[in-house]
């Protein structure tokens, strides 16, 4: 395997402005690989880099998804991340798709709610303001706060395709949260309110304790169910045919080994 000499020291962990340098290893001579995109992909990346052993990776989840193509597309990272299908007009332009996974989005609560289900019609009512109290879909007499993550998220475009139809976001109590993972802060602390967000995202969240995923009409929250309505396949992309170490790396995320990883948080392609 071809070896590219380090660009920043071993062992330093920087996280600024969403942008994390992971050197896992601790052996110089590691290749540098860049990364792009979503920060649910960017879950399996900073998992991966603990382990990974022949590279060390710049993580920037703050483009999202959007973000990942317009970087790999430009020639401006090594490595793409998408949480859903990646945009026609992307492969085009030369960009290839890698699956690694199938992510699933969750529709998350304050832990007191006692709501534990919402059919999708319920669901589209709340996150396009027509439905405002909880006690219209069996809750408390309380206002219902939405969160959304950003515009530029998969996330929140994923949710709008499979629950809004061609609806829009809309409603007096909706906000947006930036970065995605402050959603469950903002549910956690808030026991009216309602969100969006990735199952991956939770785990190890320092408000998981206080928030919970709701079932879909008759289909439970979780990974393991085939049928859950909410899920967007996981990319990662590349500029051409992948080459070297970033080859390495995909085929490693592919593996046994890699799918280990992946299958802590999503459904693996293994």
């Amino acid at each position: 395997m071809r070896r590219f000499p380090s660009l920043f020291p071993v062992g330093i962990l920087l996280a600024t402005a969403g942008v994390l340098l992971f050197s896992p290893g601790g052996a110089p001579g590691k290749a540098a690989i860049r990364y792009v995109g979503s920060s649910t992909v960017g879950k399996f990346i900073e998992e991966a880099a603990k382990v990974y052993p022949d590279a060390q990776f710049t993580i920037n989840t703050k483009p999202e998804s959007g973000g990942g193509e317009t970087a790999t597309a430009a020639g401006k990272t090594d490595l793409g991340g998408v949480a859903r299908e990646v945009k026609e007009k992307i492969l085009k332009a030369g960009v290839k798709k890698h699956l690694i996974g199938r992510d699933a989005i969750g529709v998350w609560v304050n832990r007191k709610n006692p709501v534990g289900s919402l059919t999708r019609e319920q669901l589209k009512g709340i996150f396009t303001g027509k439905i405002s109290n909880w006690k219209d879909v069996g809750g408390p007499d309380l206002a219902i706060h939405v969160y959304v993550v950003n515009p530029q998220s998969a996330t929140r475009k994923v949710f709008r395709k499979v629950i809004l139809g061609k609806a829009r976001y809309a409603g007096k109590n909706l906000a947006t949260v930036r970065p995605d993972k402050a959603v469950l802060d903002k549910v956690g602390a808030d026991p009216q309110a309602i969100g969006q967000l990735s199952f991956a995202l939770a785990v190890g969240h320092p408000a998981e304790a206080e928030v919970k995923k709701i079932a879909i009409g008759d289909q439970a929250a979780s990974v393991a169910n085939p049928d859950y309505p909410i899920t967007r396949p996981l990319y990662l992309i590349t500029k051409g045919e992948p080459v070297g170490p970033v080859a390495d790396f995909i085929a490693w995320a592919r593996s046994e080994g890699g799918q280990s990883i992946v299958k802590k948080y999503f459904v693996g392609v293994r």
